[in-house]
């Protein structure tokens, strides 16, 4: 996948930047573990957990055991 910076790029401007919950959600299941650690890099840890939850709350039932592996990965550590 791109670099962090250019996965955060969301419109023409490149100060554009979407958020955390927005590039979770638009991030296709496959990819969404790649994306998280890579978000991870130049969001705060905190930030990419509560998208994480998002992103899970909104989740098909049938995603939900990928998406409870990727989050106890990379964000079961992070203080509420």
């Amino acid at each position: 996948m791109n670099a962090p910076r250019e996965l955060l790029r969301i419109g023409p401007d490149p100060d554009e930047q979407a958020s955390a919950v927005e590039l979770l959600k638009r991030t296709p299941l496959d990819q969404l573990e790649e994306e998280v650690r890579a978000l991870k890099k130049v969001r705060p840890a905190v930030e990419v957990r509560k998208a994480m939850v998002e992103r899970i709350a909104r989740a098909p039932l049938g995603d939900f055991e990928t998406l409870k592996h990727i989050y106890l990965k990379h964000c079961g550590d992070v203080p509420k």
